[in-house]
């Protein structure tokens, strides 16, 4: 048997205290419209034929939440647009409702409410967290609203900045998946739209595997097409014309040239560590550590590339966690 609860009044009320309490009404389903800004928009055929089952036997568990519409003798459904839907295929003639007070209505609390019920599809979250974005909302706001952390956030708000053969693959994959290679797209285009192009749907596990594969196989090809670099004057080979034997140096010469070799060696080491990746972490945030640039409140800070940031933040050293030191 297939019930109805979708979502406990206690979060109802948290969620949104403008939810009457009280005993519910019994509505007219005539009398009822859906939002047409309802996060969810995909309802599917056997969940639906299934609750119409149990509603026709039980009767609606949970009575869903309306709205006074400013039609007169009209309401809008602001939580159960599920239940609605199912109780029309049963061919109830009123359903069990509590009605809000006048007032706008509360995108988030219907959000949450899909949420919690874990039916949303990818698609969904993201264009809602799209549409309050556009209303003047951040991400910081949006998670505290949902009860969600900000990582959660700036994955589904990147969706709208992903290239279309990635935002193909929301139904099959992860969002975290797609968006470690989101990740890797914006430094890899080509490559990491070759492997996709390859496989339908990635894990978790996956796509961090084929991210780090394909930032390691581009740096190494790099790595060889780069000329070596110029030695340092004293071990460039000798010039001078055949016919005139080169001098045998000062011991004080030789001396230096032996004093050289550890300095050509220290280059050659802070020229390699240029070319590392160090992946870190800071307050829940993942990003990449700047290197090649001092922070400008001094040496107990670092410059931090925050993921899905178009700046970097100067953040307190002893702050970060280091995750991971990969090749570029």
């Amino acid at each position: 048997m297939t019930l109805d609860l979708s979502f406990k009044e206690l979060v109802d009320a948290a969620a949104n205290p403008n939810i009457a309490t009280g005993r519910p009404l019994l509505v007219a389903i005539d009398c009822i419209d859906e939002d047409p800004d309802q996060p969810r928009r995909n309802f599917s055929e056997q969940e639906l034929e299934e609750l119409s089952q149990s509603i026709a036997e039980h009767g609606v568990l949970q009575p869903i939440v309306l709205r006074r519409s400013d039609e007169h003798g009209r309401y809008v459904i602001v939580m159960g647009a599920r239940r609605y839907r199912a109780a029309r295929r049963a061919r109830l003639r009123e359903m069990p409702a509590f009605v809000q007070d006048a007032g706008l209505p509360d995108r988030c609390a219907q959000m949450i409410e899909n949420i919690q019920r874990d039916d949303l599809r990818a698609p969904e979250i993201a264009r809602f967290i799209a549409d309050r974005l556009d209303t003047g909302d951040t991400q910081a706001d949006i998670a505290r609203k949902l009860g969600k952390s900000r990582d959660w956030v700036s994955r589904y708000a990147s969706v709208q900045s992903m290239p279309e053969f990635l935002r193909a693959k929301l139904e099959s994959s992860s969002i975290r998946a797609l968006y470690e290679l989101y990740q890797a797209w914006r430094t890899h285009p080509d490559e990491i739209e070759r492997l996709c192009s390859t496989q339908d749907s990635f894990t978790d596990a996956q796509a961090r595997q084929l991210a780090r594969d394909v930032r390691a196989d581009v740096d190494r090809a790099q790595i060889r097409n780069q000329p070596p670099p110029e030695p340092p004057r004293s071990e460039r080979p000798n010039l001078l014309p055949e016919a005139v034997p080169p001098r045998a140096a000062p011991k004080d010469q030789e001396a230096t040239t032996e004093d050289q070799s550890p300095k050509t060696r220290i280059f050659s080491q802070s020229r390699s560590v240029a070319r590392l990746a160090i992946r870190v972490r800071y307050q829940n945030r993942a990003g990449q550590l700047i290197i090649d640039r001092l922070a400008t409140q001094g040496s107990r800070h670092a410059l931090v590339l925050v993921d899905g940031a178009d700046n970097a933040e100067e953040v307190p050293a002893s702050a970060l966690t280091i995750e991971e030191i990969l090749p570029r």
